[in-house]
């Protein structure tokens, strides 16, 4: 019964990105109330089975995999508070940072429901949303218009698309089964039914195709299988330079979009696609100091980037910075931005290489890679659907195996301390 609630709720979640309601004249999408939903079968499930096990594992690896949300945050309430910020500036800053940790929470709830298998609940459920928009598709445009428009999609690698795909053209859908694709490659002996899900999930990372999805997939694959060849701790080493290299190019790329590196890509001949215009006019708002503080989370929201026109109101309509690194430093600042990038990088990758071992630690660096690509070409850091996924898999790998020793090494601390206490109590009498 909870699987098959849990499964509703879930491809209802997957299925209504795109579906809003207004509260107080503020959009609210309604994947979010099933999202919540979620945590609540979760919570009735945990005062029903008070499974310690997973319990005490779980709020270890939820609060390391909200870090990176929870930093921001932070820097914002700081920079609200000393700017004396209006209140539709904290709330639409607010409601960006909400949906990404309500994705982390649903990702833990995944696993507190069903242990190291809700791994494959969450990508039926995410195939399963995706397959109920085929069949909208297919049944408004005809089969015959959908594979047509498909075929053309892939013989062109989405340089041409038609009207049908580009209702299916779902962004943060498409990016969330990277991951997934990911861990049936790195995992394939252990997976169940390999050739089926890897069937499954590759015509759906396809119906909805991101060129850039592709070369940040195989990245992450290829850098995850060159870091399992080495020894453990060969291999943690490793790991901590590429994400300390990752921090610095990411760093790099922002000083070089602000000292005109597009301006001289665009001069020797590169179609930028209209990103030296967007990021001409975001140039005013930052520099490269160590005296940038920042303008909030949500500041995007203010300004359309396209045109440069200033809005008195967030709006979620706004056109998108399409680099999330340069959006991270243009809301926190300096310190903030270096401090995020420790919390999203090495201080998460020792976690799991510690955790995980070392097949934890080479998944983690591969999802790393794969979202390093994505944040630097797209707006995929608050898309909730990819959180979910970059969540759930690296807690997934070994998840019942880590739980039950986490457990164990509980009981074996409290028996110790009784054992002492016991003693202790012996000696005075």
């Amino acid at each position: 019964m909870i699987s098959i609630i849990y499964m509703l709720l879930a491809t209802a979640m997957f299925f209504l990105q795109d579906t809003y309601f207004v509260v107080a004249g503020m959009e609210l999408s309604l994947k979010n109330p099933c999202g919540l939903a979620i945590l609540f079968l979760a919570l009735i499930n945990l005062i029903a089975t008070v499974r310690l096990d997973r319990l005490f594992l779980l709020i270890r690896h939820t609060a390391v995999q909200a870090l990176p949300f929870l930093i921001p945050l932070v820097f914002s309430a700081v920079i609200w508070v000393s700017t004396r910020a209006d209140s539709a500036t904290v709330v639409n800053g607010v409601s960006m940072i909400f949906p990404q940790l309500l994705s982390v929470l649903v990702a833990s709830a995944t696993l507190y429901l069903f242990g190291e298998k809700g791994i494959w609940y969450c990508l039926g459920a995410m195939c399963a949303a995706n397959f109920i928009s085929v069949l909208v598709v297919i049944y408004t445009g005809g089969l015959g218009s959908f594979l047509q428009e498909f075929y053309t999609l892939i013989v062109t690698f989405s340089r041409e698309t038609g009207p049908l795909m580009a209702q299916l053209e779902t962004h943060d859908l498409t990016f969330a089964f990277g991951p997934f694709l990911m861990y049936l490659l790195l995992h394939w002996k252990t997976s169940p039914h390999p050739r089926l899900w890897l069937m499954l999930v590759s015509f759906f990372f396809l119906v909805g195709l991101k060129r850039i999805a592709f070369p940040a997939l195989a990245l992450g694959v290829v850098a995850a299988l060159l870091l399992r060849q080495l020894p453990q701790k060969a291999a943690r080493q490793t790991a901590m330079c590429a994400a300390v290299a990752m921090m610095a190019v990411s760093f790099l790329y922002i000083a070089g979009i602000h000292n005109g590196l597009f301006e001289y890509l665009e001069a020797h001949g590169l179609d930028t696609k209209g990103r030296i215009r967007l990021f001409a006019n975001v140039a005013p708002y930052y520099e490269i100091s160590f005296t940038y503080t920042g303008l909030g989370t949500g500041f995007e929201r203010m300004v359309e980037w396209m045109s440069g026109a200033v809005q008195a109101v967030p709006l979620r309509t706004q056109t998108q910075i399409h680099n999330d690194f340069l959006r991270m430093y243009l809301n926190i600042g300096f310190f903030g931005y270096w401090v995020w990038l420790w919390s999203w990088l090495p201080a998460r990758l020792g976690y799991w290489f510690r955790q995980g071992g070392k097949d934890g630690g080479c998944l983690f660096l591969g999802i790393c890679v794969y979202c390093f690509v994505l944040y630097a070409t797209d707006n995929t850091i608050y898309y909730p659907y990819t959180i979910v996924a970059c969540t759930l898999i690296p807690m997934a790998c070994g998840f019942d195996v880590q739980a039950k020793d986490a457990l164990a090494r509980r009981c074996a601390q409290w028996s110790g301390r009784e054992e002492r206490e016991a003693g202790q109590d012996g000696a005075g009498l």
